[in-house]
């Protein structure tokens, strides 16, 4: 009786390991491909002199997108001016000490510092203050990022990290947006 049950279970493990096998790496036809990551890799950028940027309150720098942007107290960081793809009025994307995410509201504007910068910040180079980064790329874009809190402005939308665990990104306009596995745009 025990050969026997032996047998029937090694026959039924051998169907379902075929079965299993039958389709190996096969993906679902209604998946979504994962889409790039829009971040750029600034690790070998040069690393510019954040004294010679600072103006009152923090370090100021102008984008090579025309914003005005800075990092401030405990490393808060952000841009002011327009901001691709963003809703009509939005002029302030950053993060503030405390935030939950990278963001443009109203908020954004009322707590970004009044400083206003004085020097561009040149191609290939970023600036480092109080654990936060910024840094213009070779093409004409501004990025910041604090760990996993990140921005990047081009000069025809804008991309932002995801909030806290959401491991997805968002990009603003100029197309109607569809972030990767649907759902709705940044609200």
């Amino acid at each position: 009786m025990r050969v026997r049950l032996h047998s029937i279970a090694l026959g039924v493990l051998a169907t379902v390991m075929a079965f299993a096998g039958a389709a190996p790496g096969h993906a679902d036809p209604g998946a979504a491909e994962a889409a790039p990551d829009p971040f750029p890799d600034i690790r070998y950028y040069e690393q510019a002199d954040a004294g010679s940027f600072v103006e009152p309150g923090g370090v100021w720098f102008i984008a090579p997108t025309g914003q005005n942007c800075g990092i401030w107290g405990l490393g808060s960081f952000g841009c002011a001016g327009t901001i691709p793809g963003a809703p009509a009025g939005t002029s302030h994307i950053g993060w503030v000490d405390g935030d939950r995410a990278v963001h443009y509201d109203w908020s954004m504007a009322v707590r970004f510092p009044p400083a206003r910068a004085q020097r561009v910040l040149e191609p290939r180079t970023k600036v480092t203050h109080e654990g936060t980064t910024c840094a213009a790329t070779p093409d004409g874009r501004i990025y910041c990022e604090r760990g996993p809190l990140r921005f990047l402005i081009e000069p025809t939308r804008t991309w932002l990290s995801p909030p806290w665990m959401d491991l997805s990104w968002i990009e603003l306009g100029p197309a109607s947006c569809s972030p990767p596995g649907g759902g709705p745009c940044y609200s």
